[in-house]
């Protein structure tokens, strides 16, 4: 009994003592100081929606998440970010991919004039499961790359050009952190990889 309170602490610790992710488990995090011109944000928070967010939810829709970290990187009109959630099983992982899968098809375009936004999305060979997402906007466009690993479900984002079919070579950076983050969240407790 002893080793098992003794397991649960340590994995505990390794989450952050309070269910969080350890320091550094977002590649963002190592940024140099802000400059003036822009900011780094970042979230533990277990009720913030998916980074790729079509519906514009307030609130996360999906359950299950035990961590979550979301930075945010944003200057002039430009902005990256990652975000990872851990589940409490690969069942609620998966339930979120496929929520997400639903909500890019009911919100693929929403609202109108400049307020107008489209989402198109694709699979992607990266993980358990994957999908590469643009949205449209109307003075500018994201692109994002959505992974699930295990009970895991990481998410990395940027601005920049994007169309409908979604070429390859435009995902081509984010394909490649997401595949690096597939292995990094298997050293993790309750990834289940």
């Amino acid at each position: 009994m002893i080793q098992l309170g003794m397991a649960v602490v340590a994995a505990a610790a390794v989450l952050g003592g309070s269910g969080g992710l350890p320091k550094g488990t977002l590649f963002m995090e190592s940024h140099p100081p802000a400059k003036s011109w822009e900011t780094y944000t970042t979230s533990d928070s277990l009720r913030r929606p998916l980074s790729v967010n079509p519906c514009n939810r307030r609130k996360a829709w999906d359950g299950g998440r035990v961590a979550a970290r979301t930075m945010v990187h944003a200057w002039e009109n430009q902005m990256r970010d990652e975000q990872l959630v851990v589940y409490r099983d690969t069942a609620e992982a998966r339930k979120a991919v496929r929520g997400l899968r639903a909500e890019l098809a009911r919100c693929a375009v929403v609202g109108g004039g400049h307020d107008r936004s489209r989402y198109y999305a694709k699979p992607v060979a990266v993980g358990d499961e994957a999908l590469r997402v643009g949205g449209l906007h109307f003075e500018n466009s994201t692109r994002s790359v959505v992974m699930r690993r295990g009970a895991a479900v990481y998410v990395v984002g940027e601005t920049g050009r994007v169309s409908k079919g979604l070429p390859m070579p435009y995902f081509r950076g984010l394909v490649e952190q997401a595949g690096r983050m597939a292995a990094k969240v298997c050293g993790l407790p309750r990834t289940g990889c």
